[in-house]
């Protein structure tokens, strides 16, 4: 009796809490489970889901710039300048992007704000509109770039751009206004999922 009074205690608790805090209650909850599991009863699948579960996020970050006009920017480099620049590149590159997302992802574990929120605290009203509004701008011409790709990809098959856009627009607009964080995380995971696509397609290209 007692622990389900204090299961209802904690269930009303719960949801006198803003959505996404809710949302953050329920991942730790489900990471705890995850790990009282692996540690009651270890194997290989147990931790597999327990390590894809945490990467699942960073997965998403690490393919964000997989996008259309991501993709048409490196072919065009790689055209204009060859292989040769991108392996000393990516050598320099890849310890300063490790620094950088683990400085951030230190940063969000120990203040528990959002990179918005930290700049607003940080250096007031000001600056927290100009990172909103510069960030809101960059996602509008990305998804322009978003768009042009799904029109160029889809015309490959023949479809017509009146309809693959708007087809696009759709499903875009309804998956982030109707579906909940954890669904169209799984959605996007999925979707991430398909930059496989470039292995077979790099190795159909017979890079010299």
């Amino acid at each position: 009796m007692a622990t389900d009074v204090q299961t209802k205690n904690i269930t009303d608790l719960l949801a006198s809490f803003p959505e996404d805090q809710r949302h953050r209650v329920a991942d730790r909850w489900r990471v705890h489970q995850l790990r009282e599991a692996l540690i009651q009863s270890p194997s290989f699948w147990k931790r597999l889901w327990l390590f894809l579960t945490l990467i699942g996020p960073g997965i998403l970050v690490m393919l964000a710039d997989n996008d259309a006009g991501g993709v048409i920017t490196y072919a065009q480099t790689g055209a204009a300048y060859g292989i040769g620049f991108f392996i000393p590149f990516l050598i320099l590159m890849v310890p300063v992007a490790y620094v950088v997302q683990e400085m951030t992802v230190r940063l969000g574990a120990v203040t528990r704000r959002g990179h918005a929120e930290m700049i607003w605290g940080r250096y007031g009203a000001f600056w927290g509109v100009f990172s909103l509004l510069d960030l809101t701008l960059a996602n509008i011409l990305t998804l322009v770039t978003e768009f042009i790709g799904i029109r160029v990809g889809m015309s490959i098959f023949s479809v017509p751009p009146f309809l693959s856009v708007p087809v696009a627009w759709i499903f875009m607009a309804g998956t982030m206004i109707f579906l909940h964080y954890h669904t169209w995380e799984r959605v996007a995971l999925w979707i991430a999922a398909g930059n496989i696509i470039f292995v077979p397609l790099a190795i159909a290209a017979h890079p010299n």
